[in-house]
């Protein structure tokens, strides 16, 4: 193989790998995992849970407990600033959540927190609100709390989906982007190749 072939070689792989490191460092996860339990109340006032950090991450995505019905209303707040949210702009429920993806991740700063409300679905002069319980709260998330009103205890009507927060790294590129990388580069290496060996 030809110096030059090594040289575009090498830095295909060096690519490859910085693409794979970035991307699992940019990986998500959900704050609330081994969910055992769900129940729901009939409540006048809407639930909410607070999520509370430990250190900085990325919030991705918050997760509204639906369990099939449609709730009356639902709102997140990040610091106090509240933004209802249109039951339209959900994802499709899986496991009884809906999944809102934020279009501009979200640095949540150490000693923050994230506030989910919902009001669930109209019960005579109630809500019938539901909720989670017997979860585990993920230690790689840096949630250092989940409280919740109505009822109170070990429960939450939502889940976060988070990242690192790793400052002056960039997000991680596409998986588009990586496979145009490799096309390139695999095109670049079989053009030096043909070159060589007509000079020679």
């Amino acid at each position: 193989m030809s110096d030059i072939s090594r040289k575009l070689s090498s830095a295909a792989a060096s690519l490859a790998t910085l693409i794979l490191v970035s991307s699992a460092a940019n990986a998500q996860t959900d704050v609330l995992t081994g969910i055992s339990g769900t129940s729901f109340i009939t409540f006048l006032d809407p639930i909410t849970t607070t999520y509370t950090f430990s250190s900085s991450m990325i919030l991705n995505s918050i997760g509204f407990y639906t369990n099939g019905e449609t709730p009356q209303s639902l709102s997140y707040s990040i610091n106090g600033a509240s933004q209802s949210v249109d039951l339209n702009s959900l994802s499709t429920e899986v496991n009884g959540f809906r999944w809102l993806t934020l279009s501009n991740p979200t640095t949540i700063l150490q000693n923050q927190s994230v506030a989910v409300t919902t009001l669930g679905k109209k019960n005579g002069p109630r809500y019938k609100t539901h909720y989670v319980s017997g979860f585990t709260v993920n230690a790689s998330s840096n949630v250092s709390s989940v409280t919740n009103t109505n009822p109170s205890g070990i429960r939450s009507n939502s889940n976060l989906r988070v990242s690192a927060y790793n400052p002056g790294s960039n997000v991680a590129p596409e998986p588009g982007t990586f496979a145009l990388a490799l096309t390139g580069g695999g095109a670049l290496l079989g053009i030096c190749i043909r070159r060589r060996r007509n000079a020679a």
